[in-house]
């Protein structure tokens, strides 16, 4: 199978995973924010670690399991807003790649999140992404 063709199958099933898995989020659906999103988070993503650290000045960076990337995000209560993510340009393995794609499509599609010390989630209008504290 050429190179080409196994990338749009690959790229196919994880958006045909995505949508089975998604779930709808909106403001009602989480409690408020009830703790800091500022400091360092990790998750999984198709089993790759990936890490995230919010800053007091409104910047996010962190390892989306392939490249670093880095950019901006704003809150208003329990709202949320991040990007554009700006990241560097290396080629990993079609797995890694996969799942930092999964990763910063979700993040820079973000609306709420809820977080306490040790729990970060950060929801899309159709799926989240858990955290735990670094």
């Amino acid at each position: 199978m050429k190179l080409a063709a196994r990338g749009a199958l690959a790229a196919t099933m994880i958006t045909a995973a995505l949508i089975a898995t998604a779930v709808p989020a909106t403001a009602g659906d989480v409690a408020p924010a009830n703790g800091s999103i500022v400091g360092d988070w990790k998750t999984r993503t198709l089993g790759i670690k990936q890490t995230a650290t919010f800053d007091k000045d409104g910047r996010v960076y962190g390892d989306s399991g392939c490249n670093r990337f880095t950019g901006s995000y704003t809150i208003k209560g329990d709202r949320i807003k991040i990007g554009p993510l700006a990241s560097t340009l290396k080629a990993c393995p079609q797995p890694r790649m996969d799942a930092e794609m999964i990763f910063l499509t979700k993040l820079q599609a973000a609306v709420i999140y809820s977080a306490t010390d040790t729990a970060l989630r950060i929801y899309t209008s159709k799926d989240y992404i858990g955290f735990r504290a670094a």
